[in-house]
């Protein structure tokens, strides 16, 4: 009787891993498109990154250094 389970789930795993294997070759090749809700993940995600990337862009600019209008012996005491 374990024989028989063990054999069953070992054919399911093989149908699993054909069909997978299958999916992701038509995947590669283009011929189906990804799930609506995967093509949403992935655009939210790529709009989160470009929105971090310019904050973090306006957040680190560059301090600009302007001549003193006064001698620098003044600025030293």
């Amino acid at each position: 009787m374990d024989n028989l389970e063990s054999e069953f789930v070992q054919i399911h795993q093989e149908g699993i891993r054909r069909e997978a294997n299958i999916r992701q070759a038509l995947r590669q090749s283009g011929l189906i498109k990804p799930h609506i809700i995967d093509r949403g993940v992935t655009l939210l995600g790529d709009t989160l990154i470009h929105m971090g990337t310019r904050l973090k862009e306006h957040a680190y600019t560059r301090v600009t250094a302007e001549e003193a209008s006064v001698p620098s012996f003044l600025i030293m005491l």
